[in-house]
């Protein structure tokens, strides 16, 4: 099993690329219907796999236990990507209150 770290990953806006093997929570954006962009009421976190490819881990897809660890493996979804992997999202809190903003 791999340890992610929690990092920034939205730190590309800066010019940058999030370290590999990290997660954050995932914002959730409301549309100005009420509505959230892009399923985002889904979105239990951001994660960059070894590759430095950052993906959504998706609510419909996986479950993260009490203590971080991720089921189903994760499988990186980017086209050639090889990374699939068991992993644990450290100090992921199951009480977590999602960011809710307005659709960017």
């Amino acid at each position: 099993m791999i340890a992610f770290q929690r990092a920034d990953q939205r730190v590309p806006d800066h010019g940058t690329l999030p370290p590999p093997c990290t997660w954050d929570y995932a914002p959730r954006w409301l549309k100005e219907d009420g509505f959230y962009a892009c399923q985002s009421d889904k979105d239990l976190a951001l994660c960059t796999c070894a590759n430095q490819h950052t993906t959504r881990l998706v609510l419909t897809t996986h479950a993260v236990s009490a203590d971080g660890t991720v089921t189903p493996s994760y499988v990186c979804p980017c086209q050639g990507c090889t990374f699939h992997e068991w992993v644990q999202l450290v100090g992921w809190d199951p009480n977590h209150v999602y960011e809710v903003g307005n659709s960017p």
